[in-house]
C-alpha cells in the first residue's frame, strides 16, 4: 500500500485569509504563523495513518461538549464563545440548509471560518452533537476533508452518532486509510451494512464479510447498486457494465471508493467537491489535480501557495482549455521572477488576466500575484492593472491607497474605504444600493432584537442569506445584509463583498 501523507490544512491556511477581512472589532492573525499544535504551514506534510484517526465512545462523557469544538479559538476569530450560544439549534441548522454554498469569496472565508471556531454548543432538545454533525457535513460537502476530520479528532472519543462521519470523510480523502477500526468497534450497533462488510473485508475477515454480505442481501437491507458492487469486491459477484458511472451524481462515499478500488473510470465533471478533493494529492494524474485546484479554489477551499504550487508542478502539454491557463500562470510567475522583465511581464500580466478576469477564480489568482505585483517595477499600463486585479484581494486597501489608483479605479471604489468620497453620484441602482448600506445603513429590526438576546451567529447567517438573495438582484436584501455585516464588525467583509460586486461588474 502506497505511503499516506496530506497537506493538513492547506484549508484552514485559505480560511485564514479571513483575518483580513474583518474590522478592528476582530483580531488579525495568521495561521501560517500561529502556534498552535493541529496547523501545519502547507509545504509541510504530516503523516497520517489510522492511530492519528480519533477512537469512538460508547458512554455518554456530560463533561464534554463537543459540539463547542473547534479549530480556531477566540483569539484567533475574534468571535465570542458565544457566538452560538442562545441560538436553538434547530434554528441554526435550518440557516446553514438555506444558505448552502456563498458566491462571493470574501463570505466563503468567514462562513468557513464560523464553522471552525470554538464555541459554545448552541441550544437543543435532540442530541448535543447535532450541531457538530452539520458543520462537519458542511465541510465535507465543500470538499475541506482535512478541517472535518480535524474537528472530529478535537470530538475524541466520538459517540456512535459520529462515527460514521469519519467513515465517510475518511474515505474522501486518498491520503487516510479508512476509519474501519473505529465503525468495527460498534459491532453491530453500527447501523450501516454496506460500511461493515467493507471494513471487515479490509481488515482480512472475508467470512464475516460474507456472512454479513448474504444477510443484507436476503433482507434486502443494501441499496442494489451497493451491494453489487461489495459484491464484486468481495469476488462473490462477477463484474457488470451496469456499474459504469456515467452521470451518476448520487455516489455514497463508500460507493465512491469501490468504484475506484475497482478500477471503474469516473467522470469528475457532476460529482460534488467532496469526491475532487483526493485529486489533490496528484495521485490520479496532473490534470485531475488541476480540474480539483481550479473547482475547490471557487469555493475558497485551498490557498493561493497550493494553488499556484500545483499550477506551475510540470510543463503543460497543450495550450488549450485548462492548459491555456496554466500557461498564462507559468509565463507570469516566471516574468516576476527575472530581473529587468518590464516588457516581459506588462505582456504576461495582461495576458493572464484577460483568462482569469471574469472567472470563478479571479479572486484567488490576484490573492497569487498581488504580493509579487507590489513588490516589482512596473509599466504605467500594468500598474493599473495590478491596481485593478489586488483590489479583487485581501491587499485591498494597500493598493488602493496607491497613488495611481485615482486614474485606475472608478471614483465609486474609494467609497466603500474612504468616507470623503461619500458623496460621489451612483451611475446604477447597485451603486446606489451600496453606497446607502456604508452611508445610510438600515439594519432589520429583528436583527437588532437578536442581537440583544446574544444571538451574534444567527444574526451573521441570516445577514449572509440575504446577501445571496441581493447578489442575486434584490436590492432591498443587499442593503440590509451589508447594513447588518457592518453592524456587528464585520467591516472588511462587507467592504471585500461591495469591490467585488462592483469590480464583477466593470
Amino acid at each position: 500500500m502506497r505511503t499516506k501523507a496530506t497537506l493538513i490544512f492547506t484549508f484552514i491556511a485559505a480560511a485564514a485569509g479571513f483575518a483580513e477581512t474583518a474590522s478592528s472589532k476582530f483580531l488579525e492573525y495568521n495561521l501560517y504563523q500561529y502556534n498552535y499544535p493541529i496547523i501545519t504551514n502547507s509545504l509541510n506534510r504530516v503523516s497520517v495513518n489510522q492511530s492519528n484517526l480519533p477512537e469512538i465512545e460508547v458512554t455518554k462523557l456530560d463533561d464534554i461538549k463537543r459540539s463547542s469544538v473547534g479549530l480556531l479559538p477566540p483569539t484567533v476569530t475574534g468571535f465570542p464563545t458565544s457566538l452560538w450560544k442562545e441560538s436553538q439549534a434547530d434554528d441554526l441548522l435550518g440557516l446553514l440548509h438555506n444558505l448552502g454554498s456563498p458566491t462571493c469569496p470574501a463570505v466563503q472565508k468567514l462562513l468557513f471560518q464560523m464553522l471552525l471556531a470554538e464555541a459554545e454548543a448552541p441550544l437543543t432538545t435532540d442530541s448535543a452533537e447535532e450541531f457538530l454533525s452539520e458543520r462537519i457535513s458542511i465541510l465535507i460537502e465543500a470538499g475541506a476533508i482535512d478541517p472535518a476530520i480535524a474537528l472530529l479528532e478535537r470530538a475524541s472519543p466520538l459517540p456512535p452518532k459520529l462515527v460514521p462521519k469519519l467513515f465517510e470523510a475518511s474515505l474522501l480523502g486518498s491520503q487516510y486509510d479508512p476509519a474501519c477500526k473505529q465503525v468495527l468497534d460498534l459491532g453491530a450497533n453500527y447501523q450501516n451494512d454496506a460500511d461493515r462488510i467493507y471494513c471487515h473485508a479490509l481488515e482480512g475477515d472475508w467470512l464475516t464479510a460474507s456472512l454479513i454480505y448474504n444477510t443484507s442481501k436476503a433482507l434486502n437491507s443494501i441499496e442494489t447498486s451497493t451491494l453489487l458492487l461489495l459484491g464484486e469486491f468481495l469476488e462473490i459477484e462477477e463484474p457488470s457494465e451496469k456499474l459504469v458511472t456515467l452521470n451518476e451524481i448520487d455516489l455514497s462515499p463508500l460507493e465512491f471508493r469501490l468504484y475506484e478500488t475497482l478500477g471503474y473510470h469516473i467522470f469528475r465533471e457532476n460529482l460534488g467537491n467532496a469526491f475532487i478533493f483526493g485529486d489533490l494529492s496528484g495521485d490520479n494524474g496532473w490534470y485531475a489535480q488541476l480540474i480539483a485546484a481550479e473547482r475547490l479554489a471557487k469555493n475558497g477551499v485551498i490557498d493561493a501557495n497550493r494553488f499556484l504550487g500545483i499550477f506551475t508542478a510540470y510543463d503543460p502539454p497543450s495550450s488549450e482549455g485548462i492548459w491555456e491557463r496554466v500557461r498564462a500562470i507559468q509565463h507570469l510567475d516566471k516574468a516576476l521572477s527575472l530581473p529587468n522583465s518590464t516588457k516581459e511581464l506588462e505582456l504576461a500580466l495582461k495576458n493572464a488576466w484577460q483568462l482569469f478576469q471574469y472567472s470563478p477564480t479571479s479572486s484567488i489568482f490576484a490573492e497569487v500575484f498581488t504580493p509579487r505585483l507590489l513588490d516589482v517595477e512596473l509599466t504605467p499600463s500594468s500598474e493599473i492593472m495590478a491596481i485593478k486585479i489586488g483590489m479583487l484581494s485581501s491587499s485591498y486597501d494597500v493598493m488602493i491607497s496607491n497613488s495611481v489608483a485615482i486614474n485606475a479605479l472608478d471614483p465609486i471604489v474609494f467609497a466603500f474605504t474612504n468616507h470623503e468620497a461619500q458623496f460621489i453620484t451612483p451611475t446604477t441602482i447597485l451603486e446606489k444600493t451600496l453606497l446607502d448600506a456604508f452611508y445610510r445603513p438600515r439594519v432589520p429590526s429583528y436583527a437588532r432584537l437578536q442581537l440583544a438576546d446574544g444571538k451574534l451567529g444567527e444574526v451573521i447567517l441570516n445577514a449572509l442569506i440575504q446577501l445571496e438573495r441581493g447578489i442575486a438582484g434584490d436590492m432591498q436584501d443587499l442593503l440590509e445584509s451589508i447594513s447588518t455585516l457592518r453592524h456587528v464588525g464585520l467591516e472588511r467583509v462587507s467592504q471585500r463583498t461591495a469591490l467585488w460586486l462592483v469590480l464583477s461588474e466593470t
